[in-house]
């Protein structure tokens, strides 16, 4: 068959059209593969960028420990934002050769200031995480050197970002921030000497400048002196429970005197909460501790890097149970009652403060090594439902847990 020029002209045309548009999409194809290679790699990237450690923790002992390295050594690492400098004790410092670099004023919990030892700390370690030249005071507190901890403060926890999953247990750590849904409660945060602090309201006064103390095991204490308490005392005088408690601060133990209601109205972020507990204390500062997160939410991220916390909220009831209606000690070499609820249904009526009594659980004081079996077997003991004192007369008695009126 023969063409003409014109068809042959159409024809060649025809096929350039088709060869081109076949190049086209080949280049088409190419920069698609191209840019999804790319933003594969990207991801990748980005993903391996984002280092998130998980590590178990424990809060049998009323503190969140977990496990660490100090310049190498492993040890277990109590989480505490309200300490403006880590605890390291003296036997830790020198095991794990940290350098004594002169003395530091501490206020400690019970407002005490004393002069103690400070080191730094060549490398803490968390997770895969290394922390450079962490400063840290050297002080033989006995709960920490009973429990052989270091305690984590808040200059080393700032350099992080943390996930604490109150239901299974587990830290998260990264050193980027986590990610959060919108349902979260958003906490600001601001840091003074390290330390974080927050605000939030209750009947409509603003609070400022709350502690967010996360080495405090209970749920909410503050000062006597602020008004708002004051008047929250007066509103509620037919369901205060008020005694005496022990209290161990950094460096020494005390006896302080305590009052204890239930409250409502508390606003934070935007969302309102009721029947929560809160003590009330003289010369001491505004704070929340470890079990107003670990009853108010499942989940709690401090996101250092933008100054936020964020809570997954549990939805369930916050305990207003009460410690024990007695506290016993040993102190030096005597079981003593080192505090007590002075209510009329307390189970500890019987007893005075600083009371000799002759044992505990049918244990005498001779039956304790020294004062850390007894830290040890205290710790233990706080987890029951109640336990028996035999005053020095041979009376028994069951000290009993009271539970706040909502």
């Amino acid at each position: 068959m023969e063409f003409t020029g014109n068809c042959w002209r159409h024809l060649h045309r025809s096929n350039i059209t088709k060869i081109e548009n076949s190049k086209i999409k080949s280049i088409n194809m190419k920069e698609n593969t191209l840019l999804v290679l790319l933003l594969l790699l990207s991801s990748l990237s980005k993903a391996q960028s984002v280092k998130i450690d998980t590590i178990p923790f424990t809060t049998k002992s009323s503190l969140l420990v977990f496990k660490g390295l100090i310049n190498g050594i492993e040890t277990d690492f109590a989480f505490d934002t309200g300490a403006s400098l880590g605890v390291v004790t003296s036997a830790k410092a020198n095991s794990a050769n940290i350098k004594i670099t002169g003395k530091k004023n501490i206020t400690d919990s019970n407002e005490d200031v004393n002069s103690m030892k400070e080191g730094t700390i060549e490398t803490v370690t968390i997770g895969s995480f290394k922390i450079k030249n962490v400063k840290s005071i050297v002080y033989d507190m006995p709960f920490l050197s009973c429990n052989n901890y270091y305690l984590l403060g808040a200059n080393a926890i700032n350099k992080l970002n943390w996930k604490i999953d109150f239901e299974k247990n587990l830290l998260y750590v990264s050193k980027s921030n986590f990610e959060y849904s919108s349902e979260m409660l958003e906490m600001p945060i601001t840091y003074k000497n390290n330390r974080h602090f927050t605000t939030f309201t209750i009947n409509e006064t603003e609070f400022k400048n709350c502690l967010v103390d996360l080495g405090y095991n209970d749920f909410f204490e503050v000062s006597e002196k602020e008004p708002i308490f004051k008047k929250l005392k007066q509103e509620n005088q037919d369901a205060i429970i008020s005694g005496s408690r022990l209290t161990m601060s950094l460096s020494n133990i005390k006896i302080n005197r305590y009052e204890a209601l239930s409250f409502d109205n508390l606003i934070l972020g935007n969302r309102r909460f009721d029947d929560l507990k809160i003590e009330i204390r003289a010369n001491i500062e505004n704070k929340i501790g470890l079990k107003f997160f670990s009853q108010l939410s499942s989940i709690l991220i401090l996101n250092n890097d933008n100054s936020k916390y964020y809570l997954k909220l549990s939805n369930q009831p916050i305990s207003l149970q009460m410690s024990f209606d007695a506290d016993c000690y040993l102190k030096n070499g005597k079981l003593i009652i080192m505090g007590k609820n002075n209510n009329s249904e307390s189970s500890a009526k019987d007893l005075e403060a600083e009371e000799e009594v002759k044992s505990i659980n049918g244990l005498e004081a001779t039956d304790f090594k020294d004062e850390c079996n007894f830290i040890l077997w205290r710790i233990e003991n706080l987890k029951k439902d109640n336990y028996q004192i035999e005053k020095l007369n041979g009376q028994k008695i069951i000290i009993k847990k009271q539970v706040l009126k909502s």
